[in-house]
């Protein structure tokens, strides 16, 4: 997002115009999304208003006649404005929320890390997350309000601030992570077979599906990770190096014990690549490794081909393996 046609525009003003809640609601918007993101924007900013709002940049001192005339025009730039910033990782959209008796609107706001980079959102809360490669995360202009819920389509590692009256729910596609103020890291991608949930600091509790076996809620201590596997519906507990995990946030990749059709997709997310492997043997095959953020795509996979068993060749952004 980021961009917005004449007639989207026009749309959006129109909706600001028939309602003065409506302007309130995008008040809101705006102050949740400069909370979460102007930190991630601030050295664009002043160079994407001259670009589309130079013109008005030049003071000027408005008649008393013309003050509400002035504030409606410029709210309309304020609009456009948190439109254009949206450019990026960064975005919003708004939505009904159609379980309240009025059919109340509700905006949300939705950050997306593109692969190959990462990103640091802060919520109204001043809880912090840290997004990886190829993730969402998403949350209601409501957040901190009545309750913190955030839904997760990725991999996060999260500092929750402390709130026993207002728990900190982070929803994935199978499981709901419930905490009070902890650190944790969530890898939940929706093509993923495995959803990890790493404790780093404090408790969470983790709620499973019912169609989950052993359905219920499973409390983890530091140095635990749950691991759920989506295709057998399974759930592990085992007890880990919680740090290695966060080796994402230094760029680095750690895996033990993994196949590689699951190191794969953790290698398309950090070089922004697809990898087709045409390989039979090397989807069974399992690996443990560790690399710095210094190594190169293909330095690691010689290092993973240890044993001259495949051959690899690029074309464009994708990358196909074969045997030798």
């Amino acid at each position: 997002m980021g961009d917005i046609s004449e007639e989207g525009r026009n749309e959006l003003l129109q909706w600001l115009e028939t309602d003065d809640a409506h302007m309130r609601h995008l008040s809101e918007m705006a102050d949740c999304w400069a909370t979460a993101h102007v930190p991630l924007f601030a050295a664009g900013m002043k160079a994407d208003f001259r670009k589309h709002f130079g013109t008005l940049a030049d003071p000027v001192t408005p008649s008393p006649k013309n003050h509400w005339l002035n504030f409606r025009f410029l709210a309309k730039v304020a609009a456009s404005v948190l439109i254009l910033l949206s450019v990026g990782t960064a975005s919003y959209y708004i939505g009904m929320r159609h379980d309240q008796p009025n059919s109340s609107i509700l905006a949300y706001f939705e950050t997306t890390t593109p692969m190959g980079a990462q990103t640091k959102v802060v919520l109204p809360d001043q809880s912090v997350v840290w997004l990886n490669a190829g993730s969402t995360l998403r949350y209601g202009s409501d957040f901190n309000r009545d309750g913190r819920s955030v839904q997760l389509d990725g991999e996060a590692y999260f500092e929750v601030t402390r709130d026993s009256l207002k728990p900190f729910i982070v929803r994935s596609e199978k499981l709901d992570i419930k905490v009070l103020g902890t650190s944790f890291n969530v890898k939940a991608y929706g093509v993923d077979e495995m959803t990890d949930v790493t404790l780093v600091s404090g408790k969470v509790n983790v709620s499973l599906r019912d169609e989950v076996v052993h359905a219920g809620d499973v409390t983890l201590t530091p140095n635990r990770k749950l691991s759920f596997n989506k295709e057998t519906n399974k759930v592990r507990v085992s007890e880990v190096n919680a740090k290695a995990a966060l080796s994402w946030m230094d760029g680095n990749l750690k895996f033990s014990e993994q196949p590689f059709m699951s190191i794969a997709k953790d290698l398309e997310r950090k070089f922004n690549v697809r990898i087709r492997i045409e390989s039979d043997p090397l989807r069974k095959e399992i690996f443990s490794g560790s690399f710095t953020r210094d190594y190169s795509l293909d330095q690691i996979l010689r290092e993973v081909d240890v044993e001259g068993k495949y051959v690899w060749t690029r074309s464009g952004d994708e990358i196909i393996i074969k045997d030798k």
